[in-house]
């Protein structure tokens, strides 16, 4: 079945009026150590983990969005302590590549970037969730100070625990001359 991705307009005004993206939902009853000790360090109140994974993708824009030596804690509120970053391209011949991170490999490549305001914006996305977990497929917009630079498609897994929708990983890639973005996802 096609699917569409939803502006997130769309999304924001479902969750503003209650509207449920799921039925049948119960709470985790298992818990790791990790999640365990994520949650006992958990986000501080301007960092609370999204109450529905439809947050998920505004939280990520205002835990990106900043100068290079931004404070991170909404970062690592958002991110389960073992998240991964990955970073796929495709080459001018078309071959596929990919980098992984950790959220403290992505923070510090983050802060040696320089002075610039780096602004990431989720511009569309779509939300299937099932029971405690969510996947999300979400366009986004980069801009560093004002100018576009980039352009994509973040695939971001996700969990939901007792404090909220915390982030497992995200997989991402740019639009480039050899991966165009596909009409349908355009705003």
């Amino acid at each position: 079945m096609h699917r569409t991705l939803l502006p997130a307009l769309a999304a924001a005004s479902a969750l503003a009026s209650g509207v449920s993206a799921h039925a049948g939902q119960h709470p985790s009853a298992n818990v790791s150590p990790r999640m365990a000790q994520a949650r006992a360090t958990g986000p501080d109140a301007g960092c609370a983990a999204p109450s529905e994974p439809w947050g998920i993708p505004a939280a990520l824009d205002a835990a990106i969005s900043g100068p290079a030596d931004k404070d991170r804690a909404c970062m690592r509120a958002l991110l389960v302590p073992d998240a991964r970053l990955m970073f796929a391209s495709v080459g001018a011949d078309g071959s596929p590549s990919y980098r992984v991170q950790t959220l403290e490999d992505w923070i510090a490549g983050a802060k040696s970037r320089g002075p610039g305001v780096l602004e990431e914006k989720q511009l569309n996305f779509r939300v299937d969730r099932y029971g405690a977990i969510a996947h999300l497929w979400s366009l986004y917009a980069l801009r560093s100070d004002g100018k576009a630079v980039a352009r994509g498609v973040n695939s971001i897994e996700a969990i939901e625990e007792a404090g909220g929708w915390r982030v497992v990983a995200i997989m991402v890639q740019a639009e480039s001359a050899a991966a165009p973005l596909p009409e349908e996802y355009l705003p």
